[in-house]
């Protein structure tokens, strides 16, 4: 009978210690605010899919439709 108690204890150690940390690890990051993922706009090239920022992108206007090529694509 002695060693019931024993048994329960460490059949439900581990879930205590885990919902502890869970705990824990909430409280301590609730109060901070979080800043979004910063991703950056990218275009890529009409002729090889590379893709770039738009200070690296060349822009190429026909028929009011405007195209991104790289440099590389443009002077071939």
């Amino acid at each position: 009978m002695g060693d019931l108690w024993l048994q329960y204890a460490f059949g439900y150690a581990p879930w205590v210690i885990f919902a502890v940390i869970v705990l824990v690890a909430y409280f301590a990051t609730r109060g901070r605010e979080r800043e979004p993922a910063k991703v950056g706009q990218t275009f890529a090239c009409a002729r090889c899919g590379r893709r770039g920022a738009q200070s690296q992108m060349v822009t190429v206007s026909h028929e009011g439709a405007v195209t991104w090529y790289c440099p590389q694509c443009l002077s071939q």
